[in-house]
């Protein structure tokens, strides 16, 4: 056995866990601080259908019973939560929405596209996080958590008269333009002869000018991906809408690695 490889890996994973000390230290210090400055706390039955929605679908969670923080743009965003609706710690399990609903963008290259979103939209999309660990998930993959989120909020848009194109353009758009960058980045290396392999060789420089080139296209590719991503996750939560409340113990089956390409 070689010693010196066992300290190295002993001391990678003390820094490791002490990092990971340090960020929750911080992460419940923010939070504390974010109770501290809600402007509200909403509790049910206020926003009555958001919570009763949530509630129908995972029916032993008791999301009847969480408090909801309602905190400025401003306070989220000197804490290092700017730009978003709404958040949940999972380390807390606290609940945080933005006192100001103005649409929120997801950027790609050469682009973005701007989401729309009233506040209870925000609470039934939170909620959903909520109940994803609640329930025992243990994936912490983001993508599989936001799929999970995305998903189980389709009845409730639909039940406020949004079409499923309304759905994918102003909910799902912003979050999965991100998403699909790297896939369309690919796709137009490949059109131009240019592999995956080559194009991370190149120097900062030359992904500059290729971006300048082809940015456009990489954007408006990203955004038919995005949209394609979209209708395979009405497809497969309108069919488990269908199916009625959702399993506490729900597998993590294939078709959710299919959708996001996790």
């Amino acid at each position: 056995m070689n010693k010196h490889l066992d300290l190295d890996s002993y001391m990678k994973n003390y820094e490791h866990r002490k990092e990971a000390k340090k960020n929750y230290k911080l992460t419940i210090e923010n939070i504390k601080k974010l109770k501290r400055y809600a402007s509200k706390i909403i509790r049910y039955p206020e926003q009555a259908e958001a919570f009763e929605y949530v509630d129908k679908l995972f029916p032993k969670v008791g999301v009847k019973n969480v408090p909801i923080y309602k905190v400025s743009p401003k306070d989220m965003d000197r804490l290092g939560y700017g730009g978003v609706g709404g958040f949940i710690d999972t380390i807390s399990k606290t609940v945080v929405v933005s006192s100001v609903m103005s649409g929120f963008a997801g950027k790609a290259a050469h682009g973005a596209v701007v989401g729309k979103a009233d506040v209870d939209e925000v609470i039934v999309h939170e909620l959903c996080h909520y109940c994803y660990f609640a329930e025992g998930q243990r994936s912490v993959s983001r993508g599989m958590n936001e799929e999970f989120a995305y998903g189980w909020s389709i009845g409730y848009l639909r039940q406020k008269g949004h079409s499923d194109d309304y759905i994918i353009k102003y909910n799902f758009m912003p979050y999965f333009v991100g998403c699909a960058r790297e896939e369309a980045t690919k796709n137009i290396l490949a059109q131009n002869g240019i592999s995956h392999y080559e194009y991370n060789k190149q120097s900062a420089y030359q992904r500059k000018e290729f971006s300048g080139s082809y940015g456009k296209k990489i954007f408006e590719r990203s955004k038919e991906i995005a949209t394609d991503k979209g209708n395979k996750l009405i497809e497969l939560y309108s069919k488990k809408l269908q199916e009625g409340p959702a399993l506490v113990d729900e597998d993590l089956d294939g078709n959710r690695f299919d959708i996001l390409d996790l």
